[in-house]
């Protein structure tokens, strides 16, 4: 959709370099210098090498002491290292290996492996733009990609590829040594020989790790769709644009909100990125985008009324999912209309996330000058004008997709902001709303554990609501987009929420996590649809109730004087120890400048 490279651009490159085990057989029967063969191949081992190192494999068992031996992937990962190193070896030090810079290949051969090993060099280089090293060496990521490249579903996919051109390049030495045209001494024969042998024990046991636990289809296609770390640039609308392009701009922005969500939740407590003023304008924009998605979507379904496979119907269900979700924002934006914090201004995040209310809403309206002051009873898109052609529906529900999977992550990002800002007390709320806090002199205190609680439910909430919106669409020909939201989605256990394997994979419909009436009936033993169905519409009446219990919990503007409420939604924070992000520092100020008002005067 965006048109980045992808790691299966370079992975696949390098086989193509390789060429079929025909043309390697052939390339290799041309013969060339043995020496020479040895040093490309050489680097070709040190790159599947790395790659291998990268992957985290747990810790062998100490020789001598015992404990639980290394089985399946991670012992394959260990042996296929340890393969690689004696390859590695064996082909080291030859100094009449090397060819001078900017020298041709001698041989076909030479050109092959070299051309091959640059592009594993640079799928690799690819990867590692989502992860970093710390500085005490730990990894770290950089992206809400690295997430996924390190779920164990894809390392396992990415030890497949290594074990698949182990397989591949193999067969180098043996041929070798049958062609008339290859010319070495013994020795440097010997080293490759050995080499290819240690390459087919790191095939070996890949293989044998495959057939016990094997990696899918929809894995390696995943790996391949790993993008390079590169942030779309912020680009607005100018009103010429056609659907095709509008359709391009909200996948965009919904993936530079996205990224600008994930860099938040990484932020510490004390960031001035985390203000109120953010997340309101997030809230509301997402608001707005949820109610484009449900007028896209049901302009979709009338476009799409004769499709077959329920497809209209799905449709429809969608509509429904994201009407749930702008409801679930909304009491969002209520909420955070009582709250404030120690520092004021908008950041990344909160551009973002209106920028792609502005691009959904020129995708689901009419008018080309649309903008985010602009009424909300404006004319939809007819659904001709949407999607002209058939073959037009997937681009836009994918794009619809997006922009649903990103509100799921702005939640949760936000969230997480929320939980870390109330531990340094920097979640304030009036103090006139506090119970039993008469004798405070602050207008502004931090928020209860019950508020936050509330707060952090209400968040809670309006993640699953968007992430079911985006799960319930269908986007025919976009499912590794579907998966690769759900590796994001997955916990550090790399368990889904309802235990079941975090695993990637296409599946034909939309992962629900089901609710505890829901699970019930499962454990019971229950498959009959329509008691399940009646058990998923008791969960979400009661989610429901707990939502609006939640909200009741938390001050409505209407229960606040004005003066709070001013206080409230419009503080400003001019005094430099509050900027600094500090709310003791601001509090004890505040405290000293009250005493200082309101000090008794001298008796004459």
């Amino acid at each position: 959709m965006t048109g980045r490279a992808v790691f299966g651009d370079f992975i696949v490159a390098a086989r193509r370099h390789l060429g079929s085990p025909g043309s390697f057989r052939e390339a290799v029967g041309q013969g060339g210098s043995v020496p020479e063969i040895s040093h490309s191949l050489l680097r070709i081992v040190l790159v599947m090498g790395r790659y291998v190192q990268d992957v985290d494999i747990g810790p062998a068992p100490v020789p001598g002491q015992g404990g639980p031996a290394l089985t399946g992937w991670d012992r394959a990962g260990a042996e296929a290292r340890e393969a690689l190193t004696s390859a590695a070896v064996s082909l080291y030090g030859d100094p009449v290996g090397g060819r001078r810079p900017g020298a041709t290949a001698g041989s076909e051969i030479v050109r092959r492996l070299n051309a091959a090993s640059a592009s594993l060099t640079y799928g690799r280089d690819l990867l590692h733009t989502h992860l970093a090293r710390g500085p005490r060496g730990g990894r770290q990521l950089r992206s809400e990609w690295g997430e996924v490249i390190t779920a164990p579903p894809l390392t396992w996919a990415l030890l497949a590829e290594m074990g698949s051109l182990a397989h591949q390049l193999a067969p180098l030495g043996p041929g070798l040594a049958h062609t008339p045209g290859a010319h070495g001494s013994p020795e440097a024969r010997r080293r490759l020989n050995a080499a290819c042998q240690c390459l087919q024990n790191a095939a070996a046991s890949i293989r044998i790790a495959q057939r016990h636990e094997p990696v899918s289809a929809a894995d390696r296609d995943l790996l391949h769709a790993v993008p390079i770390n590169a942030v779309p640039l912020r680009r607005l609308p100018d009103g010429s644009e056609p659907v095709t392009t509008l359709c391009e701009g909200v996948t965009a922005t919904a993936e530079r909100a996205r990224h600008a969500a994930w860099a938040s939740s990484m932020q510490p407590a004390w960031s001035p990125d985390m203000t109120v003023d953010s997340l309101r304008q997030v809230a509301a924009a997402s608001t707005v985008t949820s109610h484009h998605c449900e007028i896209l979507l049901r302009s979709l379904a009338t476009r799409a009324g004769g499709a077959p496979d329920g497809f209209h119907a799905r449709l429809l269900q969608a509509a429904d999912a994201a009407g749930r979700t702008r409801t679930r924002w909304l009491h969002i934006v209520h909420a955070l209309d009582q709250v404030t914090t120690d520092t004021q201004g908008l950041s990344q995040t909160a551009t973002a996330a209106s920028d792609l209310a502005l691009w959904s809403g020129r995708l689901a309206y009419c008018d080309p000058q649309w903008t985010l002051a602009s009424k909300p009873s404006h004319q939809a898109r007819p659904p001709h004008s949407l999607a002209p052609e058939p073959d037009d529906i997937p681009r836009v529900t994918a794009a619809i997709y997006h922009a649903c999977d990103t509100m799921a992550s702005l939640a949760q990002a936000n969230r997480k902001q929320i939980r870390a800002a109330a531990r340094a007390e920097r979640f304030l709320v009036p103090t006139e709303s506090q119970p039993g806090a008469f004798d405070i002199l602050l207008p502004f205190t931090p928020a209860s554990p019950d508020h936050i609680d509330a707060m952090l439910t209400l968040y809670q909430f309006t993640s699953k609501a968007s992430a079911e919106a985006a799960d319930t669409i269908p986007a025919p020909g976009h499912a590794i987009i579907r998966s690769a939201a759900n590796a994001r989605r997955h916990d550090a256990s790399g368990k889904m929420p309802n235990g079941a394997s975090a695993k990637p994979g296409l599946v034909p419909e939309p992962w629900h996590a089901p609710g505890p009436i829901q699970r019930t009936l499962r454990g019971l033993g229950v498959t009959n649809p329509e008691l399940l169905q009646r058990g998923a519409d008791i969960d979400r009446a009661g989610e429901q109730l707990i939502i609006d219990a939640t909200t009741e919990r938390i001050p409505q503007p209407e229960r606040l004087s004005a003066a709070s409420r001013g206080r409230t939604t419009g503080t400003t924070l001019d005094d430099p120890a509050r900027v600094s992000g500090n709310p003791r520092t601001a509090a004890l100020l505040h405290r000293k400048a009250t005493a200082q008002r309101e000090a008794p005067e001298a008796e004459p």
